[in-house]
């Protein structure tokens, strides 16, 4: 091979190293968030996967005797008896119920509850990236939301299930009735 052949080659195998994208793992790393995606007072919201147990269609419930108006009853989801309360009714204080068939069955804290919505979207992939912090919504979601991604097709408001799980609201649900 003479000198002239392999000083060309050299040179383009040069360019090809200057030219070249970086390797994937030297990029910077998108973090995909994944979640149950609903909606509740007309917002679409999402859930964390981690926090999602199951959506199901629920069947009968049975009712519970001196609970707030929103708790709709005890129903059993895969072979479990889960509290099922009504999180459109909870978060309106009664001015609306969610009027679906549909819950999420949440996992916080230990404990496995039901919050019944009005529709869901099944499983949603979004970008941290797309999460913002700025954005309001309904003053009545306001204290469980974390965020808002906003995407090409809407905003997706993050509900953060543990800020609903510690509030004393829903935690009591208990009607107290003095004799």
């Amino acid at each position: 091979m003479s000198t002239d052949a392999f000083q060309t080659l050299r040179a383009l195998s040069q360019q090809v190293i200057d030219f070249a994208a970086p390797v994937p793992a030297t990029q910077e790393l998108i973090q995909n968030w994944h979640g149950a995606a609903f909606d509740v007072l007309g917002t679409r919201c999402v859930i964390s996967a981690d926090e999602t147990r199951m959506i199901v269609d629920l069947g009968d419930t049975i009712p519970l005797p001196g609970v707030k108006h929103w708790v709709r009853g005890l129903a059993n989801v895969g072979g479990r008896v889960v509290a099922i309360s009504d999180l459109t009714s909870f978060l309106s204080g009664g001015a609306k119920t969610s009027g679906g068939k549909q819950a999420l069955i949440v996992n916080g804290r230990g404990i496995h509850t039901g919050l019944m919505i009005e529709q869901s979207y099944g499983g949603v992939r979004l970008s941290t990236e797309q999460l913002r912090t700025d954005i309001q919504v309904a003053d009545e979601l306001q204290p469980y939301i974390s965020g808002v991604f906003s995407t090409n097709d809407g905003d997706y408001a993050l509900f953060d299930t543990s800020k609903l799980l510690i509030d004393a609201n829903f935690t009591e649900a208990s009607v107290i009735t003095s004799s």
